[in-house]
């Protein structure tokens, strides 16, 4: 059910070349790729579990607010934003033809809300886009070689000069880097994403080499902001300057959550935590190498860090700089984390090294170092983690008060290796979810295989006498799920689970990997040609609108001809709102309280009835739509057939 585009065009050879071909080779494939087509901008988001952040190839995180789509949100669909910008930082002594000197490649420094992240990083894109692929059998990009459920590889450089208007002459080290993003759905492992940058030295040899990540990190809702980026003025106003930050020494973790003052820090606005947690380097071991984390108050174009002699003192200055100094909701103090790693003491031409971290969302604060500890685990054991068998395809389907499910039988067959069953088939059962909770739809049904192990309830109950063939995928289950309210979203997936062994306990795929959204309404043939509007009357708000901005509410017309024009009118006869609607394409478009695939990004568009059309009371002028009695027609394009009818909007003096 949901999508996600590849980059993959170009991206395969060059990373071959660069990663498996001598010193000259590699760099001649390098600079092959820096073509004028090359340089463009490419990014992408992880929503391979809970955890979205935005990676590119230019080596920046996040999107620094640019768009609603996830930067560092957790969980994923939420809306909790944590992170407006990052990205690597390395540092060295590089010879010159007049000895040495210190070189700093930056990935992102201190710039304005809203900079476009080429504009401020010294890489530049090494490949045509990004490869995704995915260890998940019936994933459509499963390959052998993924190490996760969803591998996310960008490759840059700074072998030629980027856009960043540095204050002094950079001067390249010389560098290739192949940064990685492994998102994992095993449920212990679905709360972070790892970043892992493996930096080849493609110039002469560099000396006590530092590694970095800098983060801006900072936490707000922002589906509490009707316009966006985030403001003083609007919404629930600025983010920055209401941040409490910690680090934790042991676990080499810089730990940030929203705090609206020193006094209160109001979790209830903002409740997850975030975190950037250092895990491993190679070669040799991270507890061989110095760790610390600086930070200082965003301050673009600071004299003091704008050449790279500065900017290596910071990376490798020992000790750590005080977090409680950093007071939350005074206005002095939005901080900027810089966690670094080294020195790693020569980098010999060709040779590589590896700096892993860890990007951590949790519900609190008990949550975050148990993430925490198993992201270090998962890093220990080389991200060899157990798999669940991949939940399966489905297909859904919407009508009068019910949802139909159905699914492939493909993870049947999957194989884990890890699985001590013949043949590492270990597929036990499935579970069916339906909710109004996103987070959270609960179960509603499980079927299970009938041997010795589990429920042994048996598959006949949801097995179709003839599967069903939709977009070229067998369906060979399917399940009704009634007493739903309709107009209502719901939100749902179908999960697979084994039956584990001595080892390890039984794993069940994430209700990531097929999450849908669902909306029931009377389907073509159940309202016996008749068209309803609900509520009618509109009043202020409904049940799936309550809360939300003026702008995500809507209502709905239930009972169209599958192909047919809407027209609404005042009582004077002007023409509020015409609408062609085709019930086989239409999915809420434009209806933000309905979906915004901008925000929605852990579901695909809503099934709907395909006899139902949503309104958000905004006319085609863009104006929103007065309290009054509104008349509607709709005309049948299969016919000469014309509808009417009417209904009334209230609205309320406290409305914004």
């Amino acid at each position: 059910m949901r999508g996600g585009g590849g980059y993959a065009n170009g991206l395969g050879p060059v990373i071959a070349l660069a990663l498996t071909l001598g010193v000259t080779g590699a760099a001649s494939a390098v600079r092959a790729a820096n073509l004028p087509d090359s340089v463009a901008y490419a990014a992408r988001f992880t929503n391979g579990n809970h955890v979205g952040l935005t990676v590119t190839n230019y080596g920046v995180l996040g999107n620094s607010f640019t768009s609603r789509a996830p930067s560092f949100e957790y969980p994923l669909g939420s809306g909790y934003e944590h992170m407006s910008r990052g990205g690597l930082w390395f540092g060295a002594i590089t010879p010159t033809d007049t000895g040495v000197a210190i070189g700093v490649t930056t990935g992102i420094v201190d710039e304005p809300q809203g900079v476009n992240g080429t504009v401020d990083t010294e890489f530049t894109p090494a490949s045509l886009g990004l490869l995704e692929r995915s260890r998940i059998p019936n994933n459509p990009r499963f390959s052998p070689e993924a190490v996760s459920d969803q591998d996310l590889i960008a490759l840059y450089s700074d072998l030629t000069p980027g856009y960043h208007p540095v204050f002094e002459q950079h001067t390249p080290l010389h560098i290739l880097v192949r940064e990685t993003a492994l998102s994992f759905q095993l449920p212990a492992a679905e709360s972070f994403v790892v970043l892992r940058f493996t930096i080849t030295n493609m110039g002469p040899p560099l000396r006590e080499a530092w590694a970095a990540l800098y983060t801006q990190l900072v936490s707000g809702n922002k589906n509490a902001y009707a316009t966006w980026p985030p403001g003083a003025n609007s919404g629930a106003g600025s983010w920055y300057y209401r941040t409490r930050i910690q680090y934790d020494v042991a676990r080499r973790m810089y730990e940030e959550r929203f705090c609206a003052s020193n006094a209160n820090c109001l979790a209830s606005i903002t409740p997850p935590w975030a975190a950037v947690k250092l895990l491993r380097v190679a070669p040799g071991h991270v507890t061989d190498k110095q760790t610390f984390l600086h930070w200082w108050t965003y301050s673009p174009g600071d004299a003091s860090r704008d050449e790279d002699r500065e900017r290596y003192a910071i990376m490798s200055a020992p000790g750590t700089t005080d977090p409680s100094e950093c007071i939350p909701g005074g206005g002095a103090c939005s901080p900027i984390g810089l966690v670094s790693v080294g020195p790693f003491h020569e980098i010999a031409t060709g040779d590589s090294v590896q700096v892993d971290f860890a990007m951590i969302g949790a519900e609190d604060d008990a949550a975050l170092p148990r993430h925490a500890d198993y992201a270090q685990f998962a890093a220990d054991i080389g991200y060899r983690l157990p798999s669940a068998p991949p939940s399966p395809r489905v297909h859904v389907e919407t009508g009068a008060e019910h949802v139909d499910v159905y699914w492939d039988d493909s993870p049947e067959s999957a194989v884990d290796p890890a699985s001590q069953a013949p043949g590492g088939k270990d597929f036990e059962g499935y579970r069916v979810y339906l909710g109004e909770d996103r987070q959270a739809p609960g179960l509603v049904a499980q079927y299970d295989l009938p041997d010795t192990t589990g429920f042994n309830t048996g598959m006949a109950a949801v097995t179709l006498a003839t599967p069903v063939t939709y977009d070229g995928i067998t369906y060979r289950y399917h399940t009704r799920i009634d007493h739903l309210r309709d107009g209502y979203r719901y939100f749902g997936a179908v999960t697979s689970y084994d039956t584990g062994d001595e080892t390890t306990p039984p794993l069940e795929s994430s209700i990531g990997q097929n999450k849908f959204l669902a909306v029931p309404a009377p389907a073509p043939g159940e309202s016996g040609g008749r068209i309803t509007v609900f509520p009618n009357p509109y009043r202020v708000e409904t049940g799936w609108d309550q809360g939300q901005l003026v702008r995500d509410h809507y209502l709905w017309f239930a009972g169209l001809p599958a192909r047919c024009v809407l027209r609404i009118y005042t009582l004077s006869g002007d023409l509020v709102l015409e609408r062609r609607f085709d019930g086989a394409t239409y999915h809420g478009d434009g209806v933000r309280g309905l979906h915004d695939p901008g925000h929605d990004v852990d579901t695909g568009a809503p099934a709907l009835s395909g006899a139902s059309f949503a309104w958000d009371l905004i006319t085609q002028r863009g104006q929103a739509a007065a309290t009054g009695l509104y008349v509607w027609s709709v005309e049948d394009l299969a016919g000469e057939r014309f509808m009417r009818g009417k209904f009334l909007i209230v609205k309320s003096d406290r409305e914004p």
